[in-house]
């Protein structure tokens, strides 16, 4: 999986800790399938898109020690999206 990092905050950019600065999507444009990278480089897998509203999107998501919860995210939030 990758991410693009970015040497100076621009307007799509995200900053993580201990990653730096990375290329962010509006989480409108979250998948299922698709893996969020969040601070100290941990990850999730989106495992279904479990409700919608015009601003906010639920997530059902699944961690790497098998944890399942559910994430509410503002359409317009920022997240990075590993390809």
């Amino acid at each position: 999986m990758k991410y693009q990092v970015s040497n100076t905050a621009q307007a799509n950019t995200i900053q993580l800790q201990s990653v730096g600065h990375v290329i962010g999507e509006p989480s409108i444009n979250v998948k299922p399938g698709n893996v969020l990278m969040w601070n100290f480089g941990e990850t999730e897998k989106v495992i279904e898109i479990t409700g919608e509203t015009p601003s906010f999107i639920k997530i059902l998501i699944e961690s790497k020690s098998g944890f399942r919860g559910e994430r509410k995210l503002k359409k317009s939030r920022l997240v990075c999206i590993l390809k």
